[in-house]
């Protein structure tokens, strides 16, 4: 898993991403307005290990930061168009990998292939 994780990739734009990347792309596309904070507290991870990915991530276009009108030192994160392929590629993908799971798994269930996305979630958090 690490070998797969630390290879970056392309994720349906000319951006190589690492697996860090494109999970915080997908978490913050799954919900939107995230704040670094937000981030932090469901990942388990710093707020500077966030915010550091999170400029990298503006920093390719991916991201974008957006003031909160509430009160402005809360910036929201969304994603670009560009993130948005990235995010919707990352979907994909994934959804393609849990089929060809499923067809060489064929003796574990809808429940047993839940339960194991839980247990890996929460292992990698991100």
């Amino acid at each position: 898993m690490n070998s797969y994780g630390s290879t970056p990739r392309r994720y349906g734009t000319d951006d190589l991403l690492y697996m860090t990347e494109v999970h915080l792309l997908d978490r913050i596309g799954k919900t939107i307005g995230s704040s670094v904070t937000e981030l932090a507290n469901a990942t388990g991870k710093t707020k500077g290990a966030i915010a550091q990915t999170v400029d990298k991530l503006v920093a390719k276009g991916l991201l974008r930061k957006t003031p909160d009108p509430a009160d402005v030192r809360r910036k929201f994160l969304l994603l670009t168009e560009s993130g948005k392929i990235v995010f919707e590629t990352h979907r994909e993908k994934d959804h393609k990998a849990f089929g060809r799971y499923r067809e060489r798994l064929p003796e574990y269930s809808e429940d047993d292939f839940a339960k194991c996305a839980d247990i890996i979630g929460n292992i990698f958090k991100l």
